[in-house]
């Protein structure tokens, strides 16, 4: 089977939007989907990085929202109990003082996930998707 070809599902076309609380714009989001036929539990995430036209995003400034909860990246290996669903949208909210300027910029998502369903004998098939899409800011 070709997991790969799951991997254009990984960053949605949904616009960037800036987000703003009492006034002040805190930073910015973006729809991400697990890049699958089957939905998979957050603990199955062995790694999730995220740039913005080249730069690196530091994960202590993203917040993963999915299922009407917020969590930290670090917090995504131990999440077992917490499953997102393939048709589900997950939120990505980058933390960065007056959000980004409208436009198109260049989102690059890396996730490597381990396959759920493939675990036997203790082996599990782990995949690395990475993936760049031209996304619209407003």
């Amino acid at each position: 089977m070709d997991f790969q070809a799951y991997n254009k599902i990984l960053i949605c076309d949904d616009e960037i939007t800036n987000v703003v609380v009492e006034g002040v714009t805190i930073g910015y989001e973006f729809k991400i989907k697990y890049p699958s036929y089957r939905g998979a539990f957050l603990s199955c995430i062995e790694q999730l990085e995220f740039q913005i036209d080249g730069e690196k995003i530091d994960k202590k400034d993203v917040l993963f929202y999915l299922n009407g909860k917020q969590f930290l990246i670090d917090e995504l290996p131990e999440l077992f109990k917490e499953y997102w669903f393939v048709r589900d949208k997950a939120t990505i909210l980058v933390l960065k003082d007056g959000g980004i300027t409208s436009g198109e910029h260049q989102v690059n998502v890396f996730m490597k996930h381990r396959v759920p369903y493939t675990g036997y004998f203790g082996q599990y098939l782990v995949l690395d998707s990475n993936v760049t899409k031209t996304l619209n800011a407003i």
